[in-house]
């Protein structure tokens, strides 16, 4: 494995990390720390520029303003609260609920065959998008770590686990919630967290 291919997986584990945190986690003043120290340069990532824009139209605003402000978009995009046109990060919402059951099995059987255990104080279910995000994370993580120590057949594994999982859930109803999700978003926060998905889907 090339220094290049590490660091672009490294990256890719990166952006997995904060998008799952967006979905299993409230915005807090961590949250807003880090939007306002966010560099301006505009990057090649589309979502990424989004995101900084929010964060430099923030500067001097009321931090519980925005902590608010984000929450209520958040409610509205994750929850499904008082959002008409849009249904929440479930994967049997984006795939019928005809597949729910079946859906949620394979999930199940993903999950427990890489180790994969939802934390005790998680309240969601195993199809919500950010659990879904978060495991696609955890296979990233075991490739790389397979990767350095030198284990190229075990990296493979984890690799086709990943390929497989995304085809046959993540990557089937990722991109029509993030579509959702931008046509919707009242910020440009979760505008840029949606473009993000999509550019990681």
């Amino acid at each position: 494995m090339t220094a290049n291919n590490e660091i672009e997986l490294e990256n890719r584990i990166a952006l997995h990390a904060f998008l799952s945190s967006v979905f299993l986690t409230l915005p807090d003043e961590a949250l807003l720390d880090s939007l306002l120290s966010l560099e301006r340069e505009a990057g090649d990532s589309a979502g990424c520029n989004e995101i900084a824009a929010y964060a430099a139209a923030q500067a001097g605003r009321d931090r519980e303003e925005v902590l608010l402000e984000l929450g209520r978009d958040r409610a509205r995009l994750v929850r499904g609260a008082n959002n008409e046109g849009m249904q929440p990060p479930y994967e049997s919402l984006y795939l019928g609920m005809k597949a729910s059951g079946e859906s949620i099995g394979s999930l199940n059987r993903f999950y427990a065959d890489a180790g994969y255990a939802l934390a005790e104080d998680m309240h969601d279910t195993v199809e919500q998008i950010g659990v879904e995000l978060a495991f696609v994370q955890l296979l990233m993580e075991k490739e790389l770590a397979a990767l350095r120590d030198g284990d190229e057949a075990a990296a493979g594994q984890w690799a086709d686990v990943r390929s497989h999982f995304t085809s046959q859930h993540l990557g089937r109803w990722a991109r029509g919630y993030a579509s959702a999700m931008r046509a919707h978003a009242q910020t440009g926060f979760y505008r840029g967290v949606a473009l993000l998905i999509e550019e990681a889907a």
